[in-house]
């Protein structure tokens, strides 16, 4: 218990590093801002990259990532109706709360856990959902932000937008390299892939810290809590449920890439799209403090539960 104890602190140390940063304003919102773009644009699109051209499509398992996938739809549903019926939150604003449930911040925070705890095959299983959620939910959330939006979206042009997403993007280059088995081990672009895959956590979890040291006045209201409670604690209830139901696999270790990423606090690449619709992303900040503090209760008990 102590040692899991123990391996989590760099992650909570690095984004409490920022928040004192920030805090002291050595750091301030513009420079999370070029942390994220880095991320946004390098780091997280070498981290694809490197997986998926070196991936094993074998050891995906097809069970997890439909129980999780009806998961996401079923909870960002949910919290869409939550937040605009119950809330009165605006159309463009329900619909990036839903995707702050349905997304987790699995690539800043929970992958590189998953790394130290858990065998490859659940690496892999974590990996494939980072790769779905790139791919399915966040195309379908940025259809549904641009029919909010604008009255005609154009079809090219959204595919095209689609396309060059850099997480997408990286997702076809990576694909690429694989079907055609350009082997990209030892040498120097997995080097550089790997190098730049290394600042994804740290670089993730600093510039968080530093988002969250601007936005701590009243943190915890009906809104953010009500979604904490959604991501962290109904979401793995409803994923178990689902895998029982189709999969007759309810319990955590029978799908445990699943579960462990279910317990990961908001994603936050929801604040990258208020900044884009126009949307004032206090309160979903104040949900990714709340679940991202959270949460390390929920992924202690999760690494103690499956590892054993």
């Amino acid at each position: 218990m102590i040692t899991i104890f123990l391996g989590l602190t760099p992650f909570i140390f690095i984004t409490l590093l920022g928040f004192l940063f920030g805090r002291f304003k050595v750091f301030d919102l513009s420079h999370a801002k070029i942390l994220n773009l880095f991320l946004y644009y390098v780091a997280v699109p070498a981290l694809i990259i490197k997986f998926v051209a070196q991936s094993e499509i074998g050891q995906i398992d097809t069970k997890q990532i439909i129980s999780y996938f009806l998961m996401q739809s079923i909870c960002g549903i949910f919290t869409f109706i939550i937040a605009s019926k119950f809330f009165n939150r605006p159309i463009t604003e329900s619909i990036i709360w839903a995707l702050t449930v349905a997304l987790s911040n699995h690539v800043t925070l929970l992958l590189p856990i998953t790394q130290i705890y858990f065998s490859e095959e659940v690496v892999t299983q974590v990996a494939s959902i980072i790769l779905m959620d790139g791919v399915i939910l966040l195309s379908l959330i940025a259809f549904f932000l641009e029919l909010a939006t604008k009255r005609n979206v154009q079809f090219f042009v959204f595919v095209k937008n689609i396309i060059l997403n850099p997480m997408i993007l990286s997702i076809l280059i990576g694909v690429f390299l694989f079907v055609f088995n350009f082997k990209i081990d030892n040498t120097p672009v997995e080097y550089t892939l790997s190098t730049l895959a290394k600042c994804v956590s740290p670089v993730g979890l600093f510039a968080i810290g530093i988002i969250l040291s601007f936005h701590t006045d009243n943190v915890v209201n009906k809104l953010t809590t009500s979604i904490s409670i959604l991501k962290l604690i109904i979401s793995p209830l409803v994923l178990l449920l689902i895998g029982y139901i189709f999969f007759d696999a309810g319990l955590p270790k029978e799908i445990p890439g699943a579960f462990f990423v279910s317990v990961a606090p908001c994603g936050a690449t929801s604040i990258v799209l208020c900044s884009a619709y126009n949307v004032n992303p206090q309160n979903i900040i104040k949900a990714i403090f709340i679940s991202t503090f959270a949460s390390i209760g929920t992924i202690f008990f999760a690494i103690e539960y499956l590892t054993i």
